[in-house]
C-alpha cells in the first residue's frame, strides 16, 4: 500500500470515532434504494429521518457490500482492529523505507509508531522509535522538529527510570537554540540533571557533554616552558548551561602530537570550579613534562556522582579564530616543551691566583640564559681549607662585560671582567644558612656575586736555591666551592657546579749566595718573585737565621741597603741583599733550628676584578685612609758554602758523536768523597751509598735500575762511576736525567754543573724503504 493510502487511512481513523457532519437527508438519500417501476411511488411522501443506529447499520451493510476483503473488513469494524492494522501497514512501510536506504521516510513512519505506542502506555518502545527520530534531526539539524519530539523521549526515559537516558536528554535539550525554549524551561532541564547527579545513581556512567560544555586553548602563542619546568596552564572552558554550575572536579588531558608512545597526560584541579554561562578562564597546575608540543585531548569532571567527559572545542568567537577546530587544519598546540639546554651559568669571576690566609673577595659570575632567575636561592658550601667570613656579608653587583641577551656569547670561556660603570646596580647583603636569595633585578641580567672567603694554610712557604729546582704543585694552592642554584617558578630547576679558586702566597722566595768575603762573610741574595697580580709594597723585612749562621754588624737581621718601601709590580721580581757568616755550632745545636725564616712587611694594591686585592676590614673597626700592613714568612734552607761540601757529584761527558732519538745512550755520574762526613750523616752501612735517578718519562727512557746502593768508602778522596743506560724519546733541548743522594744532605753534596741544564737530543736517522714487484 502506497504512502497515500496510509495517509488517508489515518486521517479516517483518526476520524472514526468523531459525529458525522452530513445532514440526515442527504444520509438518508444516499441509503435508501429508490424503485421507479410503479408510478404509485412517484406521488409517495418523504418518510421520517433515520435513526443514530439505522444509519450506523446501513453504513454497515454498504462497507459490507463495498469491501470484499474480510481482513480490511475486520479491520474497519472496530477502532482497536483499526489501530492494530494501521500499526502493522505502517511498520511494514517503515522496514521497506528503511531496506530501501530512504532513511528520513523511515523515521518519519517511527515517530507514527511512536506516538500510537506513547498514547497507549508503551514508553518503552515509543522511546526506542522516539531515539530514532531524534538522532534523524539532529542529524540534519532539524532543530525545531528535535525541539517538539525531544521531550517526549525525555518523559518516557523519567517513566521508564532510564537515568542515563533522561540525563542525555536533559544535556540535548539545554543543547539546543535558546529561543526553541523558555528560560525558565531550560533551568527546569539544568534542574533536573544537577537532581539526579546528586542523587544515588545505581550505575553511574560517564556522560557526553561535548555539545554543551566546550573548552580551548586562550588566544595567542602557546605557553612554552624548559624541560622539568612546572607551569599554570589557562584553559577557556564555555559553559551552555543558563544557570552557574558547580564542578566537584575537573581534569583535562594533553596529547603529544609528534610522539604517539607518549600517551595522555591528565591535569587535575584540586579545588572546585563554578562555571557561568559563556566563557569561563580556569587554571590548572601543569607538572613537569616531556620535551615536545602537546595539544588538548579530553575534558573530564564530576558533577556530584555523575561523572562526564567532553570531546568538543570551543567555537564562540570569530569563525577565523584560531580556537576554532576543523577537519581541515590540525589542532593548534596548547604547551611547547622546549629540550634541554643550558639554563644558567656560573663561573669563576677571576681566574688569577688569590692572596691564602687572608680574607679576600671571590667573585661568582652568574649568567642567565634567556631563562629567569626571579626568587632564585644560591647554596654556597665552602670546602677543605676554606672558610667564610664571620659577618657573612656578601655583595652583589650587575656585570656587563657580556651581553644579556646574547646566549653564544655568554657560554665562551675566558671572558674578563670589565670594570663597573655608576649605572651598574649594587647590593650589599648577607648569607642566611650559607645561601641567598636574589634580588629582583638580578632575575634576567648577568651578575657578579661577592663572597668573603679565607683559604687556611697552616704550612709555611718554603724558597729555594740557586742549585736547586722548584718544585711547585698547582694542587697546593687550589680551593674548592660547591655551588648549588635552585631556580624556576617553583624552584624546580637545579644546577650544580664546584668552582676550583687559587689561591697562593704573594711572594716565591730564592736565595744565592753572591759571593764569599776574604773574612769569611757571606752575602746572601734573597730574589722576591711577585706570585700575584697585583703591586705590592715591601715596608721592611728581616731574617731569622738557622742555627750555623749569624749576622754581620749591627744590622739586627735586616737587609744591607734601605730601600725601604720597596715596590713590586705585577709578576716581577726584586732582590734583597744580607750579610751573613758562619757560626761554629754543634750537631745538637743545628737540630733545634734546622731552618731560616725570612719575614716580610708588606702591603698590597689591587682590584679585586683581577686578582688579588687588599683583605677586607669591617667597616666598624677599620680607620680610613690606614695603612694596611701584612707580614709574609717563607722557610729558608741555607746551605754551607761550595768550597766546603762533603760529597762532589760531576755530570761526565756525553759521546762526542750527539745524541739521537731511539739510540741508548750511557749517562754517568761520578761521585767523590771530598771529606769524612759527622757519625750521624753517615748511613747505616758506612761503605754505601744511597742514589736514585730522576727522569722525565715523556723524554727519556731508563733501561736500568733508577734506584739503589754503591759502594763507596769513607775514606776522603773515595771515587765511584755510577752509569745508567738511557733513551732519548724527543729531539731538541731537554733537560737530563738527574743523579740524587737520598740519603745525605742536600749541603753536603757539590754538584757539576751547579744548576739544571739541557743538553741536545738530535732527531733520528733518515731511513728509506721500496717495494719489490711480485712476479705472479
Amino acid at each position: 500500500m502506497c504512502l497515500k493510502c496510509l495517509t488517508v487511512a489515518r486521517v479516517q481513523w483518526k476520524g472514526f470515532d468523531s459525529p458525522t457532519k452530513m445532514s440526515p437527508q442527504k444520509v438518508l438519500s444516499n441509503s435508501m434504494t429508490r424503485t421507479n417501476s410503479s408510478p404509485g411511488n412517484f406521488d409517495s411522501s418523504i418518510g421520517r429521518p433515520m435513526r443514530l443506529a439505522e444509519i450506523y447499520i446501513a453504513a454497515e451493510h454498504a462497507l459490507k457490500q463495498t469491501i470484499s476483503n474480510l481482513a480490511m473488513l475486520k479491520s474497519l469494524s472496530s477502532s482497536e482492529e483499526f489501530e492494530k492494522k494501521y500499526l502493522e501497514l505502517t511498520k511494514g512501510a517503515a522496514d521497506n523505507y528503511h531496506r530501501s536506504w530512504w532513511k528520513r521516510h523511515g523515521v518519519v513512519l517511527d515517530g507514527e509508531i511512536a506516538a500510537v505506542a506513547f498514547k497507549h502506555g508503551h514508553f518503552d518502545q515509543a522511546a526506542k522509535s522516539y531515539e530514532k527520530v531524534c538522532a534523524l534531526y539532529n542529524g540534519e539539524g532539524w532543530q525545531e522538529l528535535l525541539a517538539e519530539v525531544l521531550p517526549i523521549l525525555a518523559e518516557c526515559q523519567n517513566i521508564l527510570n532510564d537515568q542515563a537516558g533522561y540525563l542525555l536528554s536533559c544535556v540535548r535539550l539545554l543543547s539546543l537554540e535558546d529561543g526553541l525554549f523558555l528560560t525558565k524551561e531550560r533551568q527546569a532541564f539544568q534542574a533536573e540533571l544537577i537532581r539526579l547527579a546528586h542523587s544515588e545513581m545505581k550505575d553511574p556512567v560517564p556522560l557526553d557533554v561535548s555539545s554543551l560544555i566546550t573548552f580551548s586553548g586562550n588566544p595567542g602563542p602557546p605557553l612554552e616552558l624548559c624541560d622539568r619546568d612546572p607551569g599554570i596552564l589557562s584553559v577557556t572552558v564555555c559553559s551552555g548551561f543558563p544557570d552557574d554550575i558547580t564542578l566537584d572536579s575537573i581534569s583535562l588531558t594533553l596529547m603529544a602530537t609528534y610522539n604517539a608512545d607518549e600517551g595522555v597526560k591528565a591535569l587535575k584541579s584540586s579545588t572546585t570550579i563554578v562555571l557561568h554561562p559563556g566563557r569561563n578562564t580556569i587554571t590548572l597546575d601543569l607538572p613537569p613534562q616531556k620535551p615536545g608540543s602537546y595539544v588538548l585531548g579530553v575534558l573530564t569532571g564530576q558533577i556530584g556522582q555523575l561523572r562526564f567527559r567532553s570531546h568538543g572545542v570551543s567555537k564562540l568567537g570569530p569563525a577565523e579564530s584560531d580556537d576554532v577546530m576543523s577537519y581541515e587544519k590540525p589542532a593548534k598546540p596548547i604547551l611547547k616543551v622546549s629540550k634541554p639546554r643550558a639554563l644558567v651559568d656560573l663561573d669563576a669571576a677571576v681566574s688569577s691566583a688569590l692572596l691564602i690566609n687572608e680574607h679576600q673577595w671571590v667573585g661568582i659570575l652568574v649568567r642567565p640564559l634567556n631563562y629567569s632567575l626571579k626568587a632564585a636561592v644560591l647554596h654556597i658550601d665552602t670546602g677543605p681549607g676554606l672558610e667564610i667570613e664571620e659577618t657573612n656579608i656578601v655583595e652583589m653587583e650587575s656585570y656587563a662585560g657580556v651581553s644579556e641577551n646574547d646566549e653564544d656569547e655568554a657560554q665562551k670561556d675566558g671572558a674578563q671582567v670589565e670594570s663597573l660603570n655608576s649605572e651598574k646596580k649594587f647590593e650589599r647583603s648577607t648569607l642566611h644558612d650559607g645561601k641567598i636569595v636574589f634580588p629582583n633585578w638580578a632575575s634576567d641580567t648577568p651578575s657578579i656575586l661577592w663572597v668573603l672567603i679565607r683559604a687556611i694554610s697552616d704550612t709555611l712557604n718554603r724558597g729555594s736555591s740557586s742549585v736547586t729546582t722548584r718544585r711547585e704543585s698547582i694542587v697546593d694552592g687550589m680551593r674548592t666551592i660547591a655551588l648549588k642554584l635552585e631556580f624556576g617558578a617553583f624552584h624546580n630547576q637545579i644546577f650544580e657546579r664546584t668552582l676550583a679558586v687559587h689561591f697562593t702566597h704573594p711572594l716565591y722566595v730564592r736565595t744565592h749566595v753572591t759571593d764569599k768575603c776574604n773574612d769569611g762573610t757571606l752575602l746572601l741574595q734573597v730574589i722576591l718573585h711577585s706570585e700575584i697580580k697585583a703591586t705590592l709594597t715591601i715596608y721592611d723585612a728581616w731574617l731569622d737565621l738557622q742555627n750555623g749562621f749569624v749576622h754581620s754588624g749591627q744590622t739586627e737581621g735586616r737587609p744591607t741597603s734601605s730601600f725601604f718601601p720597596l715596590i713590586i709590580s705585577p709578576t716581577s721580581k726584586a732582590g734583597i741583599l744580607f750579610s751573613i757568616f758562619l757560626d761554629k755550632t754543634t750537631a745538637e745545636e743545628d737540630m733545634k733550628q734546622p731552618e731560616s725564616i725570612l719575614n716580610i712587611k708588606y702591603g698590597i694594591s689591587g682590584d679585586r676584578t683581577i686578582g688579588a686585592h687588599p683583605p677586607f676590614i669591617n667597616e666598624s673597626t677599620g680607620v680610613d685612609g690606614a695603612r694596611q700592613e701584612l707580614i709574609f714568612k717563607s722557610v729558608i734552607i741555607l746551605q754551607r758554602p761550595v768550597l766546603d761540601p762533603c760529597l762532589a757529584v760531576g755530570f761526565l761527558p756525553l759521546p762526542s758523536d750527539g745524541l739521537r732519538v731511539g739510540q741508548l745512550i750511557k749517562m754517568q755520574w761520578r761521585v767523590e768523597r771530598l771529606k769524612d762526613l759527622n757519625e750521624k750523616e753517615i748511613s747505616e752501612q758506612n761503605d754505601e751509598v744511597l742514589y736514585e735517578v730522576n727522569a722525565n718519562s715523556g723524554n727519556w727512557m731508563i733501561a736500568g735500575r733508577k734506584r739503589g746502593h754503591v759502594s763507596l768508602s769513607k775514606n776522603q778522596g773515595a771515587r765511584i762511576i755510577i752509569t745508567v743506560l738511557c733513551m732519548p724519546l724527543v729531539a731538541g733541548y731537554v733537560r737530563p736525567p738527574l743523579l740524587g743522594l737520598p740519603e745525605i744532605d742536600e749541603a753536603n753534596i757539590r754538584c757539576k754543573p751547579s744548576g739544571p741544564h739541557l743538553v741536545c737530543v738530535l732527531p733520528p736517522t733518515l731511513s728509506s724503504s721500496f717495494c719489490i714487484p711480485v712476479n705472479s
